[in-house]
C-alpha cells in the first residue's frame, strides 16, 4: 500500500515540524503546499505571524520524504486543498494540517482500516482540540476528512475512523493571541465569528464553558493529562506552560 500525504500551508509555524513528524514514518511522501496569502476565503490587512522561509525550513528539516510547492493563485480553501491532493499518487492520501498531530499507533491503524475496508472514497476522523494550553482539553462531534481512497470512484461515498482507535490532536487553539487573531480575521467562518468571543472566553482564564468561536453549546473545556499526547509534542516549547499560552 503506497501513502502519500498532503498540507496545505499559509501560516502555522508553532506546530508544522510536529505534525510532519507525527505522521512522517507512516507514508511515502509529503506534499506541502504553501500559499503567500489566505485561503480560507477572507483577506486581511494584518501581517502573518509565519514567514515563508521559516515554514519552509520547519517543514524541509523533518526529513526527505516532504516537499515543498508554492502556489500563489488560490483564495479558496476548496481549490487549495484539492490541488494538493492532486500530487498524491498511490492508494491512499492522508490530510494533515499544520496544527494536527496523530499517535503513530492510531494513524497506523486509520490507514490499514481505510485499506482494509475498500469500500470508502473518503474517510472522515474526529479531533481532540487542546484549549489554550496542554492541560484542558475540548471535545466534539465534528468530522472533517482526513483520508482519501484513491482506488475507489469519486462517488463511493464516505466512511469514518472510529473513535475506539485513539484520539487525534487539533492544536489550532492552543496558540499565542497574536496567531489566534490572524486566524479569526482569515477564518472561512469569520463572518459567523460569535460577538464577544474573544472577551468572553479567550481571554478568560481559567477557560470557560461554551467556548467555541462560531457554534452554541459545543466546546466545554476540561482538564487533561498533557501526557497522553503523542511523545512528538513533549518537547514542544508549549508542554510545560501552566497558563494559558500568549
Amino acid at each position: 500500500m503506497r501513502t502519500e500525504s498532503y498540507m496545505i500551508v499559509h501560516y502555522g509555524l508553532d506546530y508544522i515540524g510536529y505534525a510532519l513528524r507525527s505522521i512522517y514514518d507512516q507514508v511515502d511522501r509529503v506534499h506541502v503546499v504553501y500559499t503567500p496569502h489566505p485561503s480560507h476565503g477572507t483577506q486581511t490587512a494584518l501581517p502573518c505571524p509565519d514567514t515563508r522561509e521559516d515554514l519552509m525550513a520547519a517543514a524541509l528539516d523533518v526529513g526527505p520524504k516532504v516537499q515543498w510547492h508554492e502556489v500563489d493563485t488560490f483564495y479558496q480553501e476548496g481549490q487549495h486543498r484539492d490541488y494538493a491532493l492532486s500530487l498524491c499518487q498511490g492508494d491512499l492520501a492522508l490530510v494533515v494540517d499544520a496544527d494536527e498531530v496523530w499517535h503513530p499507533e492510531v494513524l497506523e491503524a486509520a490507514l490499514k482500516h481505510a485499506c482494509d475496508q475498500a469500500d470508502a472514497r473518503t474517510w472522515l476522523v474526529n479531533f481532540s482540540t487542546p484549549w489554550r494550553s496542554f492541560r484542558w482539553i475540548v471535545r466534539d462531534n465534528m468530522w472533517p476528512i482526513r483520508i482519501h481512497d484513491l482506488r475507489q470512484a469519486q462517488d463511493a461515498g464516505p466512511g469514518y475512523i472510529s473513535k475506539r482507535l485513539g484520539p487525534i490532536y487539533h492544536f489550532g487553539y492552543a496558540v499565542t493571541d497574536r496567531t489566534m487573531r490572524y486566524k479569526r480575521s482569515i477564518h472561512g467562518h469569520a463572518g459567523e465569528w460569535r460577538q464577544g468571543w474573544f472577551e468572553t472566553k479567550w481571554d478568560v482564564w481559567p477557560p470557560q464553558p461554551d467556548c467555541h468561536p462560531t457554534c452554541e453549546d459545543t466546546w466545554f473545556p476540561e482538564p487533561f493529562d498533557r501526557k497522553l499526547l503523542p511523545r512528538v509534542m513533549w518537547s514542544h516549547p508549549f508542554f510545560n506552560v501552566e497558563g494559558p499560552i500568549r
